[in-house]
């Protein structure tokens, strides 16, 4: 067995204390051992589908020299992109974008 799967099976299942019972139908469970390591997996593919490889590790810069926030390598790597600014906390995101004027009539 392997995480996706000890994840998998803690939804859609019956907890049962005493006389009570609760369906956990949506979502993770809180305390479970590995919901935290799931939700930023899971927050961090979502932000490569956005994103896109390219632009997440322009964004991110190299492993040995991470870029500041909000700064790039340099003014290439900033204009390459109409993507500027991508910020994630938890589910809310905010994405600015810099278009020209002949982009941003497409």
């Amino acid at each position: 067995h392997n995480i996706a799967d000890y994840m998998t099976a803690k939804n859609n299942i019956v907890i049962n204390y005493k006389d009570m019972n609760h369906t956990n139908s949506y979502g993770l469970i809180k305390g479970l051992q590995f919901g935290s390591f799931v939700f930023q997996y899971y927050c961090l593919v979502l932000d490569l589908l956005q994103l896109g490889l390219t632009r997440a590790s322009e964004l991110a810069g190299p492993p040995q020299l991470p870029n500041e926030f909000l700064t790039f390598q340099d003014v290439d790597t900033e204009l390459r992109h109409p993507i500027r600014l991508y910020c994630r906390y938890l589910d809310k995101f905010i994405m600015v974008f810099r278009f020209s004027k002949e982009e941003s009539r497409d």
